[in-house]
C-alpha cells in the first residue's frame, strides 16, 4: 500500500482569506441626500423633514428616497426660501394684503 499522505500538513496551513473593499460610490454632485441637503442648508435633518412635509422644499422622492437638487436649493434660497416658516418669495406680501384687506384674520391660540 502507498503511504497516506497526513491531512495535518493541509489543514496547518491557514487559510488566507482575501477582503474585497466596496468600490466608493461616485455621487452627482448636483443629486443630495437629505444628510448632504441638511449640510448645504445648515440645519438639522429634522428641518428637512419638517419642511418636506409642509410641501415647502424642493424634492423628489424616488420610492422612499428624498433627493434634492443642489441647483433647486439654490434658486429656493435666492427666492426668500424660508425653513423657519413656510412663506416662500411673494407669498407673505399677499398674506400681509389679504389681513389688511379683512379677508383673512389671525386667530391667537387658546
Amino acid at each position: 500500500m502507498p503511504p497516506r499522505k497526513s491531512r495535518a500538513n493541509k489543514s496547518s496551513t491557514p487559510q488566507q482569506t482575501t477582503f474585497i473593499e466596496p468600490q466608493p460610490q461616485v455621487k452627482n454632485g448636483d443629486i443630495l441626500d437629505v444628510d448632504e441637503a441638511a449640510i448645504l442648508l445648515k440645519v438639522s435633518r429634522k428641518t428637512i423633514y419638517n419642511r418636506v412635509k409642509a410641501g415647502t422644499l424642493p424634492h423628489a422622492r424616488v420610492g422612499r428616497k428624498l433627493l434634492f437638487s443642489r441647483q433647486k436649493l439654490h434658486q429656493w434660497i435666492a427666492m426668500g426660501g424660508d425653513l423657519a416658516g413656510t412663506m416662500v418669495g411673494n407669498e407673505s406680501s399677499s398674506l400681509e394684503q389679504m389681513l389688511n384687506s379683512g379677508q383673512a384674520r389671525v386667530v391667537p391660540k387658546r
